[in-house]
């Protein structure tokens, strides 16, 4: 598999050095542990959940995911690093480094989860920033150490040459209009398996979206570098605008893609459910309606992509144009995917509002006189909404 960066196939390499050479009990043996890693993570997710009552609420986003999403979600690579991107960040606000480290470890498993590290960065000034960085790139240059140590060069680097000879793949959002056409209109387009190991689409207009999906794609990454540099000359750094950057990242980064293999829905799931799980500010019940959307959404385009694959999918790339049927929940599910992406943006500017305006109501607390007459007109007024939480749910760094 070296398509998958080397840290990626671990699991797979562990799973082999037990159960031997035989498939079936390798097979078998995947599931389980698969089916471990999705209940070890309900059972965090459900951890102090007294004290922390949306737990159950994430707790039940999690099954009805894993549900929707169905085999891909027990026989892909894919809920590996999703789940180290999710744990990493649970840890933000009481372990920031470990949460680097993960992120960085991510990354070495999938490649994506390294946009993600933009969100690391607070004011240049603040050690909290360089600590995380380092932890973060640290771990990435331990990781790929081990891989050349043991497998070579070429191995370190072979994800990143598969990568280039990759087409418009069939179920991405910048081939739906294509694909829509392309069963209208049998023969004009072909569709089939590629030397990328995947089904892909070619034909008229193909090198234009996937022209568009580049430029899309540098779009994403000037946003999210444009994040960076901001947190790094203004500062702010909060856990939660961290959290709603990186699960507005997955969406994008699924969004403008042309690769949408049908595992790639689970990236999503470990990063809502946490996120999910977080207190919310008094006063804000419009972050609860956002957070709810975004996992209802994710739930229904799971839903819709397990219908698409594995059981209609014959009907999306070989019997062009026999059954429609297929090819609408195709574009349902990408169309939803596009909606939590613009959902997702409004919602992370909410959460940098939010921020700014706790950030300024604490300022003002501490720029008030502390006389006794101010005191005592100050005790008569309303008390500001916004309190500040510290421990695992704290706002700012």
């Amino acid at each position: 598999m070296t398509e998958y960066p080397h840290a990626g196939t671990w699991p797979t390499v562990i799973l082999g050095w037990l159960t031997g050479e035989n498939i079936t009990t390798f097979y078998i043996g995947f599931t389980i542990m698969t089916l471990l890693v999705d209940a070890a993570f309900l059972a965090l997710l459900l951890r102090h959940h007294p004290a922390h009552p949306r737990a159950f609420w994430a707790a039940w986003f999690w099954v009805l995911f894993g549900t929707a999403a169905g085999h891909t979600f027990v026989w892909r690579l894919d809920i590996f690093p999703a789940v180290a991107v999710a744990g990493a960040a649970a840890l933000l606000a009481t372990r920031p480094l470990i949460a680097s480290a993960l992120l960085g470890f991510a990354t070495t498993m999938k490649l994506w989860p390294g946009v993600l590290a933009a969100g690391l960065v607070s004011r240049f000034n603040s050690s909290a920033t360089w600590q995380r960085l380092l932890a973060f790139f640290c771990t990435i240059v331990a990781v790929c150490a081990v891989t050349i140590a043991t497998s070579g060069t070429e191995r370190l680097l072979s994800p990143l040459d598969y990568q280039g000879v990759r087409g418009l793949q069939l179920e991405s959002i910048p081939a739906t209009f294509l694909l829509l056409q392309a069963h209208r209109n049998p023969g004009r387009w072909d569709l089939g398996y590629a030397a990328s190991k995947s089904f892909e689409i070619s034909g008229p207009g193909v090198d234009t979206a996937m022209r568009w999906s580049t430029i899309a794609i540098i779009i994403m990454l000037v946003l999210a570098v444009s994040w960076a540099l901001y947190r790094l000359c203004a500062g702010g750094w909060t856990t939660r605008t961290t959290i709603a950057f990186f699960t507005v990242m997955v969406l994008l980064l699924i969004a403008t893609n042309k690769v949408f293999s049908p595992q790639y829905i689970v990236w999503l799931g470990p990063l809502l459910a946490v996120v999910i799980r977080q207190r919310l500010p008094h006063g804000f019940a419009s972050l609860r309606a956002f957070q709810a959307l975004i996992a209802g959404c994710a739930i229904i385009a799971a839903g819709l992509g397990t219908l698409v694959y594995p059981f209609n999918y014959d009907y999306i790339w070989n019997h062009v144009g026999e059954n429609m049927f297929a090819v609408y929940l195709l574009v349902a599910r990408n169309i939803l995917i596009v909606a939590m992406a613009v959902i997702g943006l409004i919602w992370f500017g909410v959460e940098v509002a939010l921020a700014a305006k706790i950030e300024r109501a604490e300022l003002h607390q501490q720029q008030e006189p502390s006389s006794p007459v101010n005191g005592a007109t100050a005790s008569t007024e309303a008390k500001p909404v916004f309190r500040p939480r510290r421990g695992r749910h704290s706002l700012a760094s």
